[in-house]
């Protein structure tokens, strides 16, 4: 009876590493997916290109994002233009290229905050993925050393039961 325990609780293990060494590889493919999410997020200018690069686990995130990146930016760049219009920042007489140039690198600052708050968001979120594979790894270990163990204890278990009939294993 001991060794059907044995048995099953060795099944019972085998069956807990499977299902952490699953997790293990989910978590390393978004840990990937946001490294190369965050990748193209961090660049000045999004392409067609990068947007069909984007990892199909965040696709959608991804794409709200970048709507997102553009809406705010254009609505803190437009609000900062009409205040900067508004106080005669540009004079008299104003110079058209010179606005477009200033409302151009004012959507271009804000993008840059915009996207600083989403990577420092991106960056909490693979630490949190660490902290899951590191614990699900040390749960793993542990379970391997059990998985051992009950080898041993079966492997005796077998010798002492064949010993008794005057076999060797």
């Amino acid at each position: 009876m001991g060794f059907l325990m044995l048995m099953a609780r060795k099944q019972h293990l085998q069956a807990e590493s499977d299902n952490i060494s699953f997790q293990l590889l989910k978590i390393n493919q978004k840990m990937n997916d946001l490294s190369s999410y965050a990748s193209i997020l961090s660049q000045d200018a999004v392409s067609l290109e990068d947007i069909g690069a984007i990892p199909t686990s965040l696709f959608g995130q991804g794409l709200y994002d970048l709507q997102n990146f553009h809406n705010q930016a254009l609505a803190t760049a437009n609000n900062e233009f009409a205040m900067a219009n508004s106080s005669g920042v540009f004079g008299q007489n104003p110079n058209q290229y010179i606005q477009q140039i200033a409302h151009q690198k004012m959507y271009e600052n804000a993008r840059k905050q915009i996207q600083k708050s989403l990577t420092i968001r991106l960056n909490e979120q693979e630490k949190s993925l660490k902290n899951e594979k590191t614990r699900l790894e040390a749960r793993d270990t542990m379970i391997n050393k059990e998985l051992e163990s009950m080898d041993q204890k079966i492997s005796q278990g077998i010798q002492s039961s064949i010993s008794g009939y005057g076999l060797r294993a």
